[in-house]
């Protein structure tokens, strides 16, 4: 009986699949202070059947950049009092962003308390730490120089990791020729336990346990060998979990000491001079900014870094992964005016009772790409993704599927029909090739192409392709990475199976969050749903999970 009922728990939670989202599931947030902000969150709510209750009115000043400050201090607790207050919490899978609700959510203040807090501990760690390792290699120096004179050692506190890391190793060598010139195995044996202290001291269990497996045929270390290697590799496994969870937490001087000291384990003093001066020049860097609905996803959350991206727990990577913590899908509706936000929602409802049909065009650059080699993000695979994109369209599709594999991109007059448009590069300078059909998707992979989406006749490409009557589409607000793009092989398939509606397809195959990516559309816009072009047999094998785990 016990078995059983474990048995069952588990097949009850691994077969919870996500439900289609419905309207009652959505919420939308208007600037109460805007008018047209007001009147476009009730057209939506009328087009969609959204409960008039939930559609929160956010005090504040229209703007498109938010104060950090403000986001965490005033807004997020407002967003997260609303849904309490109003028994939503559990009730709400999408929020729906309106006109006049800020767009960019800017860098933290480099005043902050706890930056200039992070920046002089910091500074004080690495003088310490650079003292301790001058240190070390005075120790070096002493074993069996048979009273040699010591060692000049001219190195300062903002000495160089590269110029560092060659004092070490230059010290370990010299002592390492000494200790094998020593005659008395005695003295060997001692000094050799000092020198290996040493070593860890300064390179920490990682240079240890490359030490220790040097030999490349596991079959001729012996038995001590082979146990300490195991014993090395749990101890060090054990302590990267450590980093990692510490990794997960809010910036702070006590996170920064105690990841210190879980470094100095994994790879000594070198290593945390090295962790150091990398968390310095992030600091220095500051990409702490996001768009508004991407940090708006992680509004349940406790206090997590800010720094860059967090992973999106909707991301079909993570369908099987229990315990995941509770995200939110968020869809903008904007355009360069208010009427052209309107039409998005009264296009997606039109569209959907009829089905969407036209052209596919896919503007790839002839890139080569080696799935070994190449890391993900790079340009090679994102190129590749197009290609794989149109090979799959043309193999298991009726769609007339035009694909440009040459570095130009289309031009003025190239595209006609076009239902769905996914390319790059053009940076900030949309190129008017297309002739959209009404309820069309697309986007191009460039940097900042949603940093304007209410601006008539900018040029970013959200913001044309919007004027010039496209229906849904998605970009970044600031440089995003390109790893921050959906893979188009990925957003188009999963789309055109009718499975899941546009938010869905997006945090299906978004990797992360609080950052800086907006989809711009109506979330429930689904325009083949009835009428599913691409049968999910035929979509990428990483897409097949049958049955994703539920956001908790």
């Amino acid at each position: 009986m016990r078995w059983f009922l474990i048995w069952a728990l588990l097949f009850s939670v691994a077969a919870t699949a996500r439900a289609e989202l419905t309207p009652d599931e959505v919420g939308i947030i208007a600037m109460a202070t805007s008018p047209e902000s007001r009147r476009l969150a009730e057209h939506y709510a009328d087009a969609r059947g959204v409960p008039k209750s939930q559609i929160l009115l956010l005090e504040g000043k229209p703007e498109v950049v938010l104060d950090r400050s403000q986001w965490e201090q005033i807004v997020r607790p407002a967003i997260r009092n609303w849904l309490q207050q109003n028994g939503l919490e559990r009730k709400i899978r999408c929020l729906v962003t309106s006109w006049d609700v800020p767009l960019k959510i800017g860098r933290r203040s480099p005043e902050a308390p706890v930056v200039v807090a992070r920046k002089r501990q910091l500074m004080v760690e690495r003088k310490n730490r650079v003292r301790q390792l001058v240190s070390l290699m005075k120790l070096l120096d002493s074993l069996a120089n048979e009273g040699k004179p010591p060692v000049e050692r001219t190195l300062t506190a903002d000495a160089s990791i590269k110029d560092l890391t060659a004092a070490f190793d230059a010290a370990l060598k010299a002592a390492q020729q000494r200790l094998q010139g020593l005659k008395s195995q005695d003295e060997k044996k001692k000094a050799s336990v000092i020198f290996e202290k040493l070593f860890v001291a300064g390179g920490g269990t990682n240079a240890l346990m490359r030490l220790v497996g040097r030999q490349p045929d596991a079959s001729k270390r012996t038995p001590e060998q082979t146990a300490r290697l195991a014993l090395l590799q749990g101890r060090l496994q054990g302590v990267q979990h450590g980093v990692q969870a510490l990794a997960a937490l809010p910036d702070s001087v006590p996170r920064d000491i105690q990841t210190l000291n879980l470094i100095q384990q994994t790879n000594g003093t070198i290593g945390t001079i090295q962790w150091i001066d990398q968390q310095r020049q992030l600091l220095e860097k500051n990409e702490t900014y996001s768009s508004f609905d991407s940090e708006l996803s992680l509004l349940h959350w406790p206090d997590y870094p800010t720094f860059r991206w967090q992973p999106n727990p909707l991301y079909y990577k993570f369908d099987n992964v229990l315990g995941k913590r509770p995200t939110l899908m968020v869809c903008r509706l904007a355009a360069p005016t208010i009427q052209l936000a309107e039409n998005l929602v009264d296009a997606a409802v039109a569209v959907e009772k009829t089905g969407l049909s036209g052209k596919v065009y896919l503007d790839a650059r002839g890139m080569t790409y080696d799935s070994k080699s190449n890391e993900r993000g790079s340009y090679g695979q994102y190129d590749q993704s197009i290609r794989d994109l149109a090979e799959r369209l043309k193999k298991h599709t009726k769609l007339e599927v035009i694909l440009d594999n040459e570095a130009g991109l289309f031009q003025p007059g190239d595209c006609p029909d076009a239902a769905l448009y996914c390319g790059w590069y053009s940076l900030g300078k949309y190129i008017d090739a297309f002739d959209w059909k009404h309820g069309a998707v697309g986007y191009h992979l460039a940097s900042i192409e949603a940093e304007r989406l209410r601006a008539p006749g900018n040029k970013v490409w959200c913001n044309a392709m919007l004027e010039d009557g496209i229906c849904a589409t998605l970009g970044p607000v600031y440089e995003p990475y390109l790893s921050s793009f959906p893979l188009p092989d990925d957003f188009f398939s999963l789309l055109l199976t009718g499975r899941y509606a546009l938010v869905e397809v997006y945090y299906r195959t978004k990797p992360f969050n609080s950052w800086t990516m907006v989809l711009v559309g109506d979330p429930l816009y689904n325009p083949f749903k009835d009428k599913p072009l691409l049968d999910i047999a035929a979509l990428p094998d990483r897409l097949q999970t049958k049955n994703p785990v539920e956001n908790q």
